[in-house]
This record gives C-alpha cells, structure tokens and sequence, in this order.
C-alpha cells in the first residue's frame, strides 16, 4: 500500500520540478489519507480526467439582494424576478479572472470543453500526467471504504500566483466527499395489499385518519392537506423532478397507478408526464422505486400540471452521486431560458467540514441555488432519512456531533422534512438540525430564536449543534409507508423525505397555477413568505423528535416536535386552502425588476467565513499550508477574496446580515 508520506513526497517533488510556473501557492493538502477511504492504486497517466475550474464570482452580494428583494413579500419588487441575462450579469467573473485563467490553460495547451451559462466556471478533460503538472498535484486512486466508490483524488494541489486570487476551487482534488446514493432516501417497510381510495370530497383532517394511518396514496393526501383535486389549467406551469443514475420511472406504471388510486382524473392514460435526459444517458432497464416515488406523487397530487424527470443517468456504475452531478444538474437549468418554476429534488450529501474543500464548493453551489431564486424558482430539497445522524442510514455522526446535510443548509432552497401517521407526528428518519457552513438567515431568526429558547440552555442536544446556523427544515409533509406501483406489481411500502419533498412541490406547483391564470408571477423562493405571512397557514406538528434510524452515538431523542418551528419537522405541513387565501391577498406582478447595480459585502466561496459559521470545536480541519488562499485555512487566518470590499472584517455584522438578505 502506498503510503500518505510516499504521496506527499511526490506532490513536494512535483511542486519543485515546474519550471514553467516558479512560484506557485499551495491551495491544500493532506498530511494523511482521511479517514474512510483508502489507497487502491495509481491511474495510467494517458487516463482522462474531468475538472471542473470555478472562478470567483463578480457581485455575490448583488446576486443575495435580488434574490431576496423579489422574494420578500414585504418588498415593492415581489414577484419581480430577474430575467436569465440579468443574473448572469450580476455574478459573471470579472474579466481580469477570465484573462488569467484563460493564459494558464492555453499555456498549457488546454481548451475548455464548456463553460458555465454564466462563465464563472469552466470544464476541462485531460490526461492525468497533464493533470499533475498543471495542479502540482499527485492524482492517485482511492476507495471509499462503506460504499466501496472508487474515485481520483490528490493530497495536495498548488496553482500558480499568477490565478491564484483569480480561482475559487478546482475540482476533483482534494475533496474527499463520501458520496451519496441514488436511493439513499428510500426505507422498505412491510408490503400489503394495496389501499383503497378515497373519496375525492376535500374531507377534513379528521375524515381521512383511517386512510393515511394505514398507507400514504395520493387521494389520502388530498383530503389531509386540503389539496384540490380539480386540473391545474395554467398553460405555462412546470414542475420537475431529478432523478440520478438508474433511477426511471415506467410511464406504463404511472397510468396504473392513477388509474388506481386517481380514478377521478379525466384521462389517466395520458398524464401531462415527459421526460428529459440532461446527459443524454438513457440506458434504464427498468423502473424503481425513488423515481416511481416521484412521479406519483407529483402526477398524482398535482394534478394535470405539467411535469417532467430530468435525468442524470451518466454517474458510477454503483449509484454513486457525487458533487459534479450536483453542479451538472444546477448547470443545466441555469442555462434554460426559461427553467422548471418548481424543482424537487430528493438527493443530497452530508455536510463535512472536517473535510477540505467542502465549504467553498458549498458556497459556490449555493450561490447558483441563489441565482435560480432571483430568476423565481422554487427549488425543494429532501431534508434526508437519518435524523439528527445525517442523511443515510449507513451514516453515523462523529463524535457525538449531530450531523447536518447538505444543499439543505443553503438559505435559498426549501427543505421538506417528514412526518408521519394521523394525527401528524414528526417521523424519526426526518433529517434535520442546523448547519455547520451557513449561518441563519435573517428570515430565521424570531423562528429560531423561540425555538431554541424552547429548548433551553441545558437541553439534552446542548453542545451537539451549531446555534447560530441555518435551521432545517423549512417544511414537512408525510414521509412513512408510500403506497407505489413499479415494474407493474404492488411494491411493498416504502417511506422517506424523498417522498415528502415531491408532495410540498405539487402543493407549490398548484398554487402557482392559481398565481398564474390570475396573471402573477409565480412564488419563486419560497422561505420569506413561509416564515412571515404564511407562517399560520401550515399543520403545527408538535409530537415526536428525529433520532434517525440507526443514529449510533448521535442522539436517542433528536430534535424535539415543539409548537411553531423546530429542527424535525420545520413550520409544519400545509394547509392548502389556507395558503391558498393568503396568495389571493399578496400584490404580485409578472413583470420582471430591474436587475440592482448596488452590492454589499457577502461571502463567497474561497473567503473567511464568519464566526457564526464556525464548526463546533470536534470538527478539526485536517492540515494546510500558510498559502494565503488556501480553502482549509480557518477564518482567522484566511484574508480578504479580491472581490471583497477592504473593510470587510471590519464589518462582520454587515456581512453577515446582507449575507442572509
């Protein structure tokens, strides 16, 4: 076995043998291969490698203020959301980045071989030798040692001074990241016959007790949540579900499901259903259950709304979803002049900031969530099925730390949680919790507060949590004992928030029909109208906590069930009728807003994170270098990104509350 001193003796020899670029900055690195992988051999130099070059972004602070200003109820640009051209406008790099970055990689004899619609980052392919020389790195094979996921990393890379400031993060280097599945958030629970339907009579809460204890189907939650069974008519409504690796669901087994447990609808032959491979993989042999999942609950709740799989089947032959296809997945809609208006996704990673390179590929990704808010997209993220314990049951928190998931940290999406039975409680597999990298927005914060004076300063979890992150999730909806049809036979029941995030985007996706044949602008970023206005229009849960399903030394209770917000199950589930009279009161226009020319420090990826970010003391970064603009340096050391203001550690509290809107 090669050892992680062989490995960083190459990356130093690598460093000192460049000719071509003398003085170059050492991003990371490694002094020991991180726990959890292991070395499993050394690639062909002529094999091909994929990355990914991010270039610091021009006006994240802009980006943040027009996502919230037509995101804000209160705010005389709701529903003014920005066009495609404008967001771009807002964070494309400065042209300086571009230059800099361009001159390495022709000096280098590369061509990109794409960009971003925004050209903030860009995609290379290229042989490993070429890899090495151009990172100072050392590419070698690792495996992830629960999933068995093999993958490229290097211990350490450098880059040249000359785009050292211009460069947020290269990607894969040094981003030890376990992956996650492409069904990690499915639980099988016991099989049985399928239920009955109901009455399609908008029952009241009470009425439907008998139906959902036993079994979740479409028709249950109607009545539970209140939700029209009436067709949705708006021409230009959309909602899309993503579905990663082999995951497909069989349209053949949609038209039998509706036709099952949706008789009521007029043409369940012929649902408003297509589907869209983003990477033009479509080798699917058969349906499963996730995808299945979906689209059930999304066809079969929202109904006749227009609603599309976005596929991105080209991942590891073992499921694995790493944080590339992320980056695919939110590339490719940034790049559609006109987007889904609602987007669910059921997917997600753990946080770790104990590993490098985590937090700024974090951010970057967040801030391109932020770029889909400003355009008026609600994207709706699966909060996970472990609890307080992270997203996966095959995961366990690290010493004793509770273990937050990641995009559901990020300020701009809306994360659905899960509960369960009748009346509501919140189930134990609900992730939830606060995060490590994201501190708590402003909309957050009379909801957070209350809830953790709920909790008091000697509660059971004191210790075991960041206070002062962003608190998820925003929302819940059922989550255990899903009633499915796959490959033509009645599956046994299966649960998760992967079922719970479909169904809070159909309620999304009905309400916009109605915003929409009013002649509004869609909802767009949902979180400042649910923690302000709509706050009373949900099902407070109040029983229950979220240990997880196999939580190990993370929690025997979790986050407690409390009344108005808490870390299990968010304000609750919705009320439709109640959401939907609120909607009938919001001044909202369809005419989009004036993109803002004025920009207030923010920040970004490869920048000092305020103390409020702040991982607890547990989480140890692993070693780097002095280099000025190393990612895993810690936020005392780490100075001002060349797109910051110079007086921005003078401002912290500036930065802080213009960060969070």
């Amino acid at each position: 076995m090669l050892s992680a001193g062989l490995l960083a003796f190459s990356f130093i020899a690598a460093t000192l043998g460049l000719p071509s670029e003398p003085r170059v900055v050492v991003r990371d690195k490694y002094d020991a291969i991180p726990i959890g992988f292991t070395h499993s051999g050394t690639p062909l130099g002529s094999d091909t490698i994929q990355l990914t070059i991010a270039m610091r972004q021009n006006n994240v602070p802009g980006l943040h203020a027009a996502a919230f200003d037509v995101s804000d109820p209160v705010s005389p640009n709701y529903g003014k959301h920005l066009s495609k051209a404008q967001v771009e406008q807002l964070i494309a790099p400065k042209s300086e980045s571009v230059a800099a970055v361009t001159k390495w990689l022709q000096k280098n004899g590369i061509s990109p071989s794409s960009r971003s619609p925004s050209g903030d980052s860009l995609t290379i392919r290229v042989p490993v030798d070429k890899a090495n020389t151009l990172l100072s790195a050392n590419y070698t094979s690792f495996v992830h040692e629960d999933s068995r996921t093999p993958m490229i990393r290097t211990l350490a890379y450098a880059l040249p001074e000359t785009v050292n400031d211009h460069v947020a993060f290269v990607y894969p280097t040094t981003h030890f990241i376990p992956p996650s599945k492409a069904r990690s958030a499915i639980q099988v629970f016991s099989s049985g016959s399928p239920p009955n339907p109901i009455n399609n009579t908008h029952s009241k809460r009470a009425n439907v007790a008998q139906a959902c204890a036993s079994s979740v189907t479409p028709q249950c939650l109607l009545g539970l949540y209140n939700i029209p069974g009436t067709p949705a008519s708006s021409a230009i409504n959309t909602l899309a579900v993503v579905s990663f690796g082999a995951d497909f669901a069989d349209p053949n087994d949609l038209v039998a499901f509706l036709a099952e447990q949706r008789p009521d609808i007029t043409n369940p032959r012929n649902p408003p259903f297509s589907f869209v491979s983003i990477d033009g993989v479509e080798n699917f042999k058969q349906a499963t259950d996730e995808a299945s999942l979906d689209l059930d609950y999304t066809v079969g709740v929202a109904t006749n709304v227009p609603i599309t799989e976005y596929s991105l089947g080209g991942i590891d032959a073992d499921g694995s979803i790493t944080l590339q296809n992320f980056m695919d997945m939110v590339s490719f809609f940034l790049s559609q002049d006109k987007p889904p208006l609602v987007i669910s996704v059921s997917a997600g990673f753990d946080e770790r900031t104990d590993l490098s390179g985590f937090r700024d590929m974090a951010i970057t990704m967040c801030n391109s969530f932020a770029q889909l808010a400003a355009r008026g997209v609600s994207v709706l993220i699966a909060s996970g099925d472990n609890g307080v314990a992270g997203r996966q049951p095959s995961f366990k928190c690290s010493q004793n730390a509770f273990q937050p998931t990641f995009p559901a940290g990020c300020p701009f999406v809306t994360v659905v949680g899960g509960t369960q039975g009748v009346p509501e409680q919140a189930a134990a597999l609900s992730s939830g919790g606060f995060s490590n990298v994201f501190p708590r927005p402003s909309y957050q914060d009379a909801a957070l507060e209350k809830y953790l004076a709920a909790l008091g300063p000697q509660n059971t979890n004191s210790g075991v949590f960041n206070v002062s992150g962003r608190g998820y999730p925003d929302v819940s909806a059922q989550s255990v004992s899903f009633h499915v049809l796959e490959n033509g036979v009645e599956s046994a029941t299966i649960s998760g928030t992967s079922g719970s995030c479909p169904i809070f985007a159909s309620v999304v996706a009905l309400l916009n029909d109605q915003l929409l044949n009013a002649g509004k602008s869609p909802l767009g970023f949902l979180n400042p109208l649910l923690y302000s206005q709509a706050a009373g229009a949900f099902n407070d849960i109040t029983t229950g906590s979220n240990p997880g399903v196999d939580p190990g030394p993370c929690s025997s209770v979790g986050f407690p069930a409390l009344q108005g917000w808490d870390a299990a199950t968010g304000l609750g589930t919705p009320d439709f009728s109640k959401l939907s009279a609120l909607l009938s009161t919001l001044d909202t226009t369809s005419q989009s807003a004036a993109a803002p020319t004025q920009s207030t420090p923010t920040m970004q990826a490869g920048t000092a994170p305020s103390s409020e970010t702040a991982v607890p003391p547990e989480q140890s970064q692993p070693s780097s270098s002095t280099s000025s603009s190393s990612p895993a340096q810690s936020s005392s050391s780490r100075p001002n990104s060349a797109s910051q203001t110079p007086n921005v550690f003078g401002t912290i509290a500036r930065i802080l509350k213009h960060f969070i809107g």
